[in-house]
């Protein structure tokens, strides 16, 4: 008591700072997030979003998004990589903070993501301890990876009518969740996936219908010749084998 009155006399604010704030360190925090198999998840907008969370308390120690580019394809895909090597550089897609640290914490990191692809987003979570003065900003800093792929239906519109006996192009797109193309001969392969389209009629059984890639498009194609009338509801599945990447989109159209 009798420092904290001595300190106030004497216009020291710094004495009366908390024993806890007093020893407070900044501990910088960089989180970078990679689609699996495949390149960072960039973007400015709607990228990934990132929450650091005190895995002890439940309080939330920062909060916010990736930003920037998906990286170098030829250093992440075609370099042999080496443990602990980088693979981002400087404009590498990624989330910056610094947390005032007074004691180690147990923290859990939760990505989101991507936020442009609802039909396509997931969460992964990973937990580790941060201690006071010492930067998680080495190498890529804490890196994550995101599983999935992302399926846009191009055709057929969601709801549309189409008459009784018509044939509906079906177009689907289909990329890694960096928004990294599928060609017959890039880093990922056409060959490597499988995009089905199921349909059922009325709430009927599903009848499957393979796609195949139109190289000139970038997309998986096919058609259905629709033969009853009633609601016409589409699944479409994709699945990328060697690295173990699934995605899904659905639709539905009127025939009458």
């Amino acid at each position: 008591m009798r420092l904290y009155l001595l300190a106030a006399l004497c216009g020291l604010p710094a004495l009366v700072t908390p024993f806890s704030q007093a020893l407070a360190e900044r501990t910088d925090v960089e989180v970078r997030v990679m689609a699996r198999g495949a390149k960072f998840m960039g973007g400015y907008s709607a990228p990934v979003r990132v929450t650091l969370t005190d895995a002890e308390t439940g309080e939330v120690l920062a909060r916010g998004l990736t930003s920037g580019t998906t990286g170098d394809t030829r250093t992440i895909m075609s370099t042999a990589h080496v443990h602990g090597a980088a693979l981002a550089n400087e404009a590498t897609a990624a989330f910056r903070t610094s947390l005032d640290l007074d004691r180690p914490r147990q923290v859990t990191l939760s990505v989101t993501g991507p936020l442009s692809q609802p039909q396509a987003t997931t969460t992964a979570t990973s937990t580790q301890w941060l201690l006071p003065g010492h930067h998680l900003t080495a190498g890529d800093g804490w890196r994550m990876e995101l599983p999935g792929l992302i399926v846009d239906l191009a055709s057929p519109l969601a709801y549309q009518w189409v008459q009784v006996g018509q044939t509906v192009p079906l177009r689907a797109g289909v990329t890694l969740l960096c928004g990294c193309p599928i060609s017959e001969d890039g880093p990922w392969r056409a060959g490597d996936t499988e995009v089905d389209a199921y349909l059922r009629i009325d709430g009927g059984a599903p009848v499957r219908h393979r796609l195949a890639f139109d190289p000139t498009q970038g997309l998986f194609v096919g058609e259905l010749r629709t033969q009853a009338t009633g609601l016409y509801e589409l699944e479409i599945r994709a699945w990328m084998g060697p690295s173990n990447n699934a995605g899904v989109a659905r639709t539905a159209f009127f025939v009458r």
